[in-house]
């Protein structure tokens, strides 16, 4: 059972959202999945569709939901509505359950991690997509409790293989998509001035003020380009370039077979090997990114292993699968990514 953001009101928004993705790898790897939307049910638990009046609602239908199908387990994504009390009483009503958490924002988003660090507390496993041991001590979750997992790729949802395509025959040479917020946009810029005048650059999704994309829009779009700088919001800041930690537009770029280049400081390139292109500093970024557009066959070589690697090694499945093996306090197997982050 996965407790998080499902939201029925806008699901087209973000259908492969990392929630959806585990659904669907719980599913493939043999188990049945139930999907409770803690913001819907709030919503839809008073007349004025508000979240902050239906959660008392909201968390008496997740207790009486779980009564009915009676999970193995029950895992929470950013399942901000769900109070303390709720999970003793999860616990209390089906003894042997196990409860997990999981969270897919950046360690240095401290109101978010305060968050995820409270319902840590109350789970057997819990889950950042971010290996930084430094950082994450600070959170205080109990020793042994909290684990590094990937982005998970969907082949249900990233299914184009961009590098097949040659470059002249894609719309773009590259692009990034996402917002413009902090540095982003300074260094979309600097990309842009440097860039040879043939080269086909663009950016969007809500940087420098346009549409914000959503959807299936999105993932098409993101196959229109032969590589993906994989920008920091901040590319000064040392803080915010923890051990392999991407947003999940890793996942989405290398899903879709696009040549991804990352930000060297985060060393993906221990996740994904040869599959990225790490870049030490705009000046380096800027300067492989021209190279692969010299070199196609380079750039399709690249592209081809990071998809291999991210539709083998991170798929929904086996991320699933993993969470599960950890959670019921199983082994955890054979896995390519670094697993406890606060063994004591």
């Amino acid at each position: 059972m996965i407790v998080g953001n499902f939201g029925r009101k806008d699901l087209f928004r973000r259908y492969f959202n990392t929630e959806s993705k585990l659904a669907n790898g719980f599913i493939r790897a043999g188990h049945h999945v139930l999907c409770f939307s803690d913001r819907d049910h709030a919503r839809e638990a008073n007349i004025f569709s508000t979240q902050k009046l239906g959660v008392k609602k909201m968390q008496a239908k997740l207790i009486e939901t779980a009564a009915h199908y009676c999970p193995h387990l029950v895992l929470f994504g950013h399942a901000d509505l769900i109070e303390s009390e709720i999970y003793e009483r999860l616990r209390a009503n089906h003894p042997g359950l196990r409860l997990a958490a999981f969270c897919v924002d950046a360690l240095f988003r401290r109101a978010t991690m305060q968050r995820f660090a409270a319902r840590a507390q109350h789970v057997d496993a819990a889950f950042l997509t971010s290996a930084d041991r430094v950082q994450a001590k600070v959170l205080g979750i109990p020793a042994g409790r909290l684990f590094f997992m990937p982005n998970p790729v969907d082949p249900g949802m990233e299914t184009a293989r961009v590098f097949e395509t040659p470059r002249a025959a894609l719309r773009l040479d590259g692009q990034f998509l996402g917002t413009g917020i902090e540095r982003r946009e300074e260094q979309i810029e600097a990309i842009r001035a440097a860039l040879p005048a043939a080269y086909r650059f663009e950016s969007g999704g809500r940087a420098f003020a346009t549409t914000r994309m959503d959807s299936t829009t999105y993932l098409e779009r993101l196959a229109d380009a032969a590589v993906c700088p994989n920008l920091p919001l901040d590319d000064l800041k040392p803080e915010q370039l923890t051990y392999l930690y991407s947003s999940d537009r890793i996942a989405q770029t290398l899903g879709q077979g696009v040549t991804t280049l990352t930000i060297a400081a985060s060393r993906l390139a221990d996740l994904y090997e040869d599959g990225v292109v790490e870049y030490a500093d705009r000046q380096d970024l800027i300067a492989k990114m021209i190279t692969l557009y010299e070199n196609d066959a380079e750039r399709r070589r690249v592209g081809g292993i990071g998809h291999r690697i991210a539709h083998d090694r991170t798929n929904g499945a086996r991320v699933a699968s993993y969470i599960l093996a950890i959670s019921l306090g199983e082994s955890e197997g054979a896995v390519s990514w670094p697993t406890v982050l606060n063994d004591g």
